[in-house]
C-alpha cells in the first residue's frame, strides 16, 4: 500500500491511502478514524452506486457502521447550490450530526460537491473521499479545495476544507469509460509539465498502454501524480503562490465549461484545450519553444487526433467529434467576459499559467485579449 501524509496545520492532517482492492475491505481502515458504529452517509450517483454500492454496503457494515446512501444526478451542471440545498435537506431529514461522516463516493462531481456540504453543514461534518475517476484520484481529492459551480463561473462558490482521509482503490477504474480515462491522463500531462520532466517522458512512453489500462502502469502514474501535486499543496496550502501553478490550461479551460453550460464539455477535454490555446499564447510570446509547444500537442493527440500535427495531413475524426468543435463559433467578447471572472486575476489583470520549459511554467499577469483571440484563431485554421 501507498500511503502518502499530508499536514498543513495540526486539525488538517490527513492520510491518501492507495492500494488496489481497498474498497471492499474500508471498514477495517474507517474504525481507525472514527467511532465504532458512527452514521455514515455516502453520497454519490446513480451509477457508480450500481458498480460499487454493494461492495461499499458490505465492508462499512463489517465495521459496524451504519449507512445511508444519497444519490444526486451525474453531471458537473448538477455540482451547483440547488444540488447542495437538496443535500441539506436529506441531512436534516437524517437528523445528521457533527459526527455523521460523510462519505464522497464518485468522481470530482461528487467530490467537490460533498466536501463544500461536509464543509458548511452545522460548520463542518468529518469527510471521506473514495474517488472512483482517475481525474478525482490524481486531482481533485488532493489538496482540500471543495466548490460548487455559479452559473457564470466554475468553481466560484467554494472553501478549503480537508478530509479525514482519501481511500484511492486503482481497480475501481477498470469500469471506468475511455472519455473518464482520458479525462484523467489530461491532468497527469499538465502536473508533469508543471513539475516532472521524467513523468512526461514516462507518459510519452506508456500512453497506449495507459489508454489500455493497464492496471499496474495506472496504479504507478496514480502515484506519482499524486506525490507531485502533494509536494505544491505542502509548499503552498491556500493557494497563495505556488499552487496557482497547477492552473495550467485550467483559465480557458474553466470559461470554455462555464460559456458551454457545463454540458457536454468534459473538464478534461476543457483542460487540454486550454493547455494548448495557452501554450501558444506563451509560444506568440517567445516564453516557450516551439519544439515545448509541439511535444504538449503531440502528448494531447489522444483527445484530439482529427487536428493533425504541422507535419501531417491525415485526419481520423468527424469535425463532430472533434473537440475543437467548442472554439469553433466562440463568441470572443462573452469569452473574456467570462475570462475576467477567474479567481487567478489580480487587480482586474488577466493571469495565465504560462509554460516555458518542462517542469517548469509561471503566472503571467498581462494577458490580452488580442492575445487570446489570436491564439484560438491559429488553433481554429489548423
Amino acid at each position: 500500500m501507498e500511503k502518502i501524509n499530508i499536514k498543513t496545520v495540526k486539525e488538517e492532517a490527513y492520510s491518501i491511502y492507495i492500494e488496489r482492492g481497498m474498497l471492499s475491505n474500508l471498514g477495517g481502515y474507517l474504525i481507525k478514524l472514527t467511532e465504532k458504529k458512527s452514521r455514515v452517509v455516502v453520497i454519490t450517483n446513480p451509477l457508480v452506486k450500481a458498480l460499487y454500492g454493494v461492495t461499499l454496503c458490505s465492508a462499512l457494515k463489517e465495521g459496524e457502521f451504519e449507512v445511508v446512501f444519497i444519490e444526486v444526478p451525474d453531471g458537473e451542471r448538477y455540482k451547483s447550490l440547488s444540488t447542495a440545498n437538496h443535500l441539506y435537506d436529506e441531512l436534516i431529514k437524517r437528523k445528521a450530526d457533527r459526527h455523521t461522516l460523510l462519505v464522497a463516493l464518485g468522481g470530482g462531481v461528487i467530490g467537490d460537491l460533498t466536501g463544500f456540504v461536509a464543509a458548511t453543514y452545522m460548520r463542518g461534518l468529518p469527510l471521506v473521499h473514495i474517488p472512483t475517476t482517475l481525474l478525482a484520484q490524481i486531482d481533485s481529492s488532493v489538496g482540500g479545495k471543495v466548490a460548487v459551480d455559479h452559473h457564470l463561473a466554475k468553481n466560484m462558490i467554494g472553501s478549503f476544507y480537508h478530509p479525514r482521509a482519501v481511500f484511492t482503490d486503482p481497480e475501481v477504474l477498470s469500469t471506468l469509460s475511455d472519455k473518464d480515462l482520458k479525462n484523467g491522463i489530461v491532468e497527469a500531462v499538465k502536473i508533469a509539465v508543471i513539475s516532472s520532466p521524467a513523468f512526461f517522458e514516462w507518459l510519452e512512453e506508456n500512453l497506449s498502454r495507459l489508454l489500455e489500462k493497464d492496471r499496474d502502469l495506472l496504479s504507478e502514474l496514480i502515484k506519482e501524480a499524486v506525490n507531485l501535486k502533494v509536494d505544491i499543496v505542502l509548499e503552498d496550502p491556500r493557494e497563495k503562490g505556488l499552487r496557482r501553478l497547477l492552473n495550467f490550461g485550467h483559465s480557458i479551460g474553466h470559461a470554455l465549461e462555464a460559456e458551454v453550460g457545463y454540458q457536454t464539455l468534459s473538464h478534461g477535454e476543457a483542460v487540454a484545450l486550454g493547455m494548448l490555446v495557452e501554450s501558444r499564447i506563451a509560444r506568440q510570446r517567445g516564453q516557450c519553444s516551439e519544439e515545448l509547444e509541439t511535444k504538449i500537442r503531440q502528448i494531447l493527440s489522444f483527445l484530439y487526433t482529427s487536428l493533425p500535427l504541422p507535419s501531417s495531413s491525415s485526419s481520423s475524426l468527424s469535425k463532430e467529434e472533434s473537440i475543437f468543435e467548442y472554439i469553433k463559433n466562440i463568441d470572443y467578447y462573452s469569452f473574456w467576459e467570462t475570462l475576467t471572472l477567474d479567481k487567478k486575476n489580480y487587480q482586474g489583470r488577466m493571469t495565465f499559467i504560462l509554460p516555458q520549459a518542462l517542469g517548469k511554467v509561471s503566472p503571467v499577469e498581462d494577458i490580452t485579449f488580442e492575445e487570446v483571440v489570436k491564439a484560438l484563431e491559429e488553433l481554429k485554421k489548423e
